[in-house]
């Protein structure tokens, strides 16, 4: 099977820096779970999550939080740790609540503390993206993001603080379409098993691939907005 014109034109916009990043941190993150595994799955660490009660989902919502306001922070790893704690389905739930709250607070910090409070919180590299993604705002852009930009949902909701959208708005159509990725994923790794390397890798990659691939079309889209205007 050959590749169309349009998908060779994508590859070729794919920096060599950008696919080298990705692949670091693939492995980096590799490496570092394949490392905790074994601990992770042990009778001990089971044992100390069943005395943490009702407090485990709490510090997986937390995490989630944290790892979107802080956009630095990596929410991979705790999102495959809550899945040797509690499994997918919980975990997708949890998630799912940690990013309705994520999602308020971003748009709150954007809207009522600006600039430079996003950028000291989620740093310089993503105050870019969230430019590339302020400049081609919109409703259906929105929605496409939540459904397909879900590596850059921090990006999407700091950058929708930045424009007139109304929060309920905002908030319904994140609550909705975020709904979308989280089942699909539940669904497609149902059976994942975390102590496999192939399983992490695909994880992984399905991840960081996609969020290539949003941002590209981020920026594609974003000089046509331009053009037009």
């Amino acid at each position: 099977m050959t590749a169309t014109y349009s998908q060779m034109k994508l590859l070729k916009k794919i920096q060599p820096t950008q696919a080298l990043k990705a692949l670091f941190v693939i492995v980096v993150l590799f490496l570092a779970l394949h490392w905790l595994i074994p601990i992770l799955t042990s009778d001990e660490f089971r044992s100390f999550v069943e005395k943490l009660g009702p407090f485990g989902p709490l510090v997986v919502i937390t995490y989630t939080v944290l790892s979107h306001v802080l956009a630095p922070v990596a929410g991979t790893p705790g999102i495959l740790l809550s899945i040797t704690m509690f499994g997918i389905y919980r975990t997708m739930l949890y998630v799912y609540l940690g990013s309705m709250l994520s999602a308020s607070i971003n748009f709150f910090i954007s809207r009522h503390f600006g600039r430079k409070w996003v950028t000291k919180l989620a740093g310089t590299r993503t105050m870019n993206e969230i430019d590339e993604f302020v400049e081609a705002s919109g409703t259906p852009l929105l929605i496409l993001s939540r459904v397909f930009g879900f590596s850059l949902f921090e990006v999407v909701s700091y950058a929708v603080g930045f424009t007139n959208m109304p929060f309920k708005k905002y908030f319904a159509i994140t609550a909705v379409f975020s709904l979308i990725p989280n089942i699909a994923f539940t669904y497609i790794f149902r059976n994942i098993d975390i102590t496999s390397g192939k399983s992490l890798i695909i994880w992984l990659v399905t991840l960081i691939g996609t969020g290539i691939l949003f941002a590209l079309f981020i920026k594609k889209y974003s000089r046509k907005s331009k053009r037009e205007s």
